[in-house]
């Protein structure tokens, strides 16, 4: 399979408000090390995406403002020009409809990978031969590509892919025609999804070309392309704040791939963690004899089945099962595992409380 040279776009603008307590407004979870590896989520994306298009000149990160110097600090080698700045978070779409216009100044008929950076692997060497399917395709075929997974369970939190006819492409993977999306279903429906076997989870990742994107965005959101293409370049952060605050809200699957008509996805076959709550760590972090995960020193008795986070000090449980104990050097949280999805509603109460330091 020959190479095609991207360039990446990381979507590194979130607040990680799911992965409260770890993840704070000035720490989110993109910048810190949940591996334990000394190399945040952030910088793990870089060095995967250095490895698909060789050169920092060819990674474009999209995040907020101000975190700016996180961004400056975790990944020197980018270059001042390819660190897009939003004065505010306005979801996927307005990302990477300002990744498309900064690249269509300087490379209009190129490439776009973009990749959410809160995704680890258990293996890399089947997501990057995704990764490069899916350039392929984009490249081939014009179409707007995603990337899909088999479902390994009827789960509501993600976003689901129905798959049309199989691609005739000569690639290693499967490729097919995109019926359509389906953002965060009931579980009903989910299980539904998962025993038809006509749909696949949605990755977040896609491949187009700079062009298409842009049409696609003409034809399905277009006032949003409109106020994107008012910024005037080089970027201040002045008249981006102007511009930002009229923005919609959406993620690029609903503002676009709901609704082309050109579109496909790559049936990938890689094992992800995708970081998107407490539960996510469970799933990271090296487990015991007695199914206990850890970050830092723990010691268990007669316990099972529990994720935590402590990286000073001791934590000791005795008799618990299946609990989420994250400690910080403000914040202590203890909630049962699948009670996690309850974490933005401390979230909310603590802004209601005037109490945004703990945040």
């Amino acid at each position: 399979m020959s190479v095609v040279q991207p360039y990446v776009v990381l979507l590194a603008g979130g607040q990680g408000t799911r992965l409260w307590p770890l993840s704070r407004s000035d720490h989110p979870k993109q910048f810190l090390d949940l591996t334990g590896n000394g190399r945040s989520l952030l910088q793990e994306a870089m060095r995967r995406a250095l490895v698909l298009c060789e050169s920092p000149n060819r990674v474009l990160v999209v995040s907020l403002a101000e975190h700016a110097d996180l961004v400056h600090e975790q990944v020197p080698e980018l270059p001042e020009e390819n660190l897009l700045l939003e004065p505010l978070g306005r979801n996927t779409a307005a990302s990477l409809g300002l990744a498309a216009l900064h690249l269509e100044r300087i490379a209009p008929g190129g490439l776009m990978l973009c990749l959410p950076v809160d995704h680890l692997f258990v293996d890399e060497r089947p997501w990057m031969e995704a990764m490069r399917c899916a350039l392929q395709v984009a490249d081939q075929t014009g179409s707007l590509t995603a990337v899909g997974l088999k479902p390994g369970r009827a789960d509501s939190a993600y976003g689901y892919q129905q798959l049309g006819a199989s691609l005739s492409l000569n690639l290693p993977l499967e490729v097919f025609e995109l019926k359509d999306f389906v953002e965060k279903p009931s579980l009903e429906k989910a299980r539904e999804f998962m025993a038809s076997g006509e749909f696949l989870w949605n990755t977040g990742s896609y491949a187009w070309k700079v062009d298409a994107f842009l049409k696609a965005m003409h034809d399905h959101t277009p006032q949003l392309l409109h106020d994107l293409r008012g910024l005037r370049w080089p970027l201040e952060q002045a008249q981006m704040e102007q511009v930002y605050t009229r923005l919609a809200d959406i993620p690029v699957d609903q503002a676009v791939m709901e609704k082309a008509g050109h579109r496909v996805t790559v049936q990938a076959n890689f094992e992800r963690i995708d970081v998107g709550s407490l539960a996510s760590l469970h799933d990271i972090w090296p487990n015991d004899s007695d199914g206990n995960a850890s970050l830092g020193d723990l010691l268990c008795n007669d316990s099972h089945g529990n994720s935590v986070y402590n990286p000073d000090g001791l934590v000791a449980l005795v008799g618990v099962d299946d609990l989420v104990v994250v400690k910080t050097d403000q914040v202590i949280l203890v909630c049962p595992r699948d009670k996690v999805g309850q974490v933005k509603e401390v979230v909310k109460e603590l802004r209601a409380r005037g109490q945004e330091s703990y945040l």
